[in-house]
């Protein structure tokens, strides 16, 4: 298996609501994906995956795993597009795993580094440039979605509003 991540918004149809969150002017990235992230949880349905390395389905969950994941994704989307080196840490605890992406010509690689008694099996794989930045850009289409699924005001301020409509930078 190789490197996989996606975000299904699956939200069943008897889903209500969740409690009305109001975005406040000036409420910085982080915030408003751990508020995301809450309502997506509470909302139940969603399912974040991340697999390679080994293991098919990394144990992953909606509130605090997806939230370390996308609290990093802008600088991670940059940093694959501009061919820089670029980190990501899934820091739960039980998870404890740090990406490296190394981007070098059209590929990119990506090293595993475990900090738990789970070990990458292999511990560096490869994905093609333009995959990568394709997954990823899915990944935030979707996950926007799935706040517009839960009828989410959270859907209506950047940059989730942005990558509804397909423009995640």
């Amino acid at each position: 298996m190789s490197f996989s991540v996606s975000f299904n918004p699956s939200v069943p149809s008897d889903t209500v609501a969740p409690a009305s969150v109001h975005p406040e002017p000036g409420d910085d990235y982080e915030t408003l994906v751990i508020e995301a992230c809450s309502a997506l949880s509470d909302a139940g349905g969603c399912r974040f995956h991340i697999g390679g390395f080994g293991s098919d389905e990394w144990p992953l969950d909606i509130a605090y795993d997806l939230s370390a994941f996308m609290e990093q994704l802008p600088s991670l989307l940059a940093g694959v597009r501009e061919y820089r080196e670029v980190e990501v840490d899934i820091y739960s605890q039980g998870i404890e795993r740090t990406l490296s992406f190394h981007s070098s010509g059209d590929l990119v690689t990506i090293h595993c580094e475990s900090r738990t008694n789970w070990i990458p099996n292999p511990v560096r794989e490869s994905i093609d440039r333009s995959e990568l930045v394709s997954m990823l850009s899915k990944l935030a289409k979707d996950f926007a979605g799935g706040l517009r699924a839960i009828n989410s005001e959270l859907s209506e301020v950047a940059p989730f509003e942005r990558w509804l409509e397909g423009e995640v930078h």
